[in-house]
């Protein structure tokens, strides 16, 4: 899916409706300045992050993308990872969900989850 975002001042490619609708719900923020929608990940901090609890095909996986990598007018920045309620069920997204949460606190971001279907 993809859409003009009049704050990144380009077209946004979106994995989800949740994602698009998210984003929409960014653009009428006045504490958001911009947003970064499939944010990667380096490989260099992915290195760097505890593989306890987490398996080690994940950590080694190139290609690894957050939703939501917001800039606030203040200038900080912070993670918003997306999730279904019933998807907080399954031990693979709940790893993944941990993978970013450890993977953005190295970085010392703000890191929270939003889960989308109510």
């Amino acid at each position: 899916m993809r859409f003009y975002s009049p704050k990144n001042n380009e077209i946004v490619c979106l994995h989800s409706k949740w994602a698009r609708d998210y984003a929409k719900w960014l653009e009428e923020q006045p504490w958001v300045q911009s947003y970064e929608a499939g944010c990667p990940l380096d490989a260099d901090i992915m290195g760097r992050i505890s593989r306890a609890g987490i398996r080690t095909d994940y950590l080694q996986h190139a290609g690894w993308t957050t939703d939501f990598l917001i800039c606030y007018a203040d200038g900080h920045k912070g993670v918003r990872e997306l999730i279904q309620r019933k998807q907080l069920k399954k031990k693979a997204y709940v790893e993944r969900l941990e993978l970013s949460r450890r993977y953005w606190t190295v970085t010392d971001t703000e890191w929270m989850v939003v889960i989308v279907d109510g």
